[in-house]
């Protein structure tokens, strides 16, 4: 599609380390891709940083010029740009921490099927209640594992109070951001719907299988629970 239309396709891969997509893998196929090393991503530095990929050298040159206040060489700058490089200290801990994260995505993709298989009865269905994402792909890396309730908020004050911790990460839809008031932006009744359903459960590489099944636990009993 992109092509068709001569558009420039980006991969936003901030949260996909590793992933592929029906064994392609992520970031190679558009012009670009960007990744972030923000300290809760599946590959983290202490501080924020990140990378971009392409295979474009013209795209690359420009690139390594606008992380570097637009210079070409020392205090010649050739356009306005930011001041976005990497520092020494994250760079020390990414290639420090860069070999464990297959076993880390390894990890990340069981604890996603012992969620899946726990949320999901005996006849393969799953809860009335509870919205659980199915495996699309096995090269999911899961970053996250959401889940999807119109009862969410009564459900994530009832894990709390079992000390279990939950998250919303995107709480509204874009369309409602105040930076999008200007252009007017259209309705869009399915994201709103999701973004007021959904929400995430634990899940990071040392999380143990027990601690799994207390999650998954409390969110049976909860739903069944709010069910009644």
């Amino acid at each position: 599609m992109a092509d068709q239309h001569g558009l420039a396709l980006i991969e936003d891969c901030c949260q996909a380390h590793l992933a592929t997509c029906q064994g392609v893998p992520v970031g190679t196929t558009g012009i670009a891709a960007a990744y972030s090393f923000y300290p809760t991503k599946n590959l983290g530095a202490f501080g924020d940083g990140g990378a971009v990929c392409t295979r474009d050298a013209a795209l690359d040159t420009r690139l390594r010029r606008l992380r570097n206040g637009g210079q070409t060489t020392r205090n010649h700058h050739t356009e306005v740009a930011a001041h976005s490089r990497l520092d020494e200290m994250q760079a020390a801990v990414l290639r420090a921490r860069l070999p464990y994260l297959a076993g880390w995505t390894t990890r990340r993709r069981a604890l996603a099927a012992q969620y899946r298989a726990g949320l999901t009865d005996t006849r393969g269905t799953t809860n009335t209640t509870i919205v659980v994402p199915p495996a699309c792909d096995p090269g999911h890396v899961y970053h996250l594992f959401p889940l999807r309730t119109a009862a969410r908020d009564g459900l994530r004050k009832r894990l709390h109070a079992r000390g279990i911790d939950t998250l919303v990460h995107y709480p509204t839809p874009l369309p409602n951001q105040p930076a999008f008031a200007d252009a007017s932006p259209n309705h869009c009744p399915v994201a709103t719907s999701v973004c007021d359903e959904l929400f995430s459960v634990p899940l990071y590489p040392g999380l143990t299988d027990a601690a799994v099944s207390r999650v998954v636990d409390a969110v049976t009993d909860s739903s069944l629970g709010a069910a009644r």
